[in-house]
């Protein structure tokens, strides 16, 4: 089943703040970074803002991410593996088709 608008933007939000905090940024820090304010910062990873894809690509620059193209039903996955422990031993993601 397909994500809904709403829980799309908020999944995008969550990402973006976990890699902020990830990078030891406040959101301060990351809208002055981006010449964005940080109430804008904060409605866009509380997921009350809906970011256009050029917003998408200026956070990954201030982020220092790659944005890509995943499909909805393999989102669920890449997820869990980018969220796996770097101890973890898991098989390499091959085969299938995208």
């Amino acid at each position: 089943m397909a994500m809904e608008a709403e829980a799309i933007t908020s999944h995008i939000g969550g990402i973006l703040s976990r890699r902020r905090e990830r990078l030891g940024l406040t959101q301060s820090q990351l809208a002055d970074r981006m010449g964005k304010t940080q109430s804008y910062i904060t409605r866009v990873e509380g997921g009350k803002r809906d970011p256009r894809w050029q917003t998408v690509l200026e956070f990954a620059r201030a982020l220092e991410l790659e944005p890509v193209f995943v499909p909805r039903e393999r989102l669920a996955a890449v997820d869990a593996a980018l969220n796996l422990p770097a101890s973890a031993d898991v098989p390499p993601l091959t085969g299938g088709e995208w």
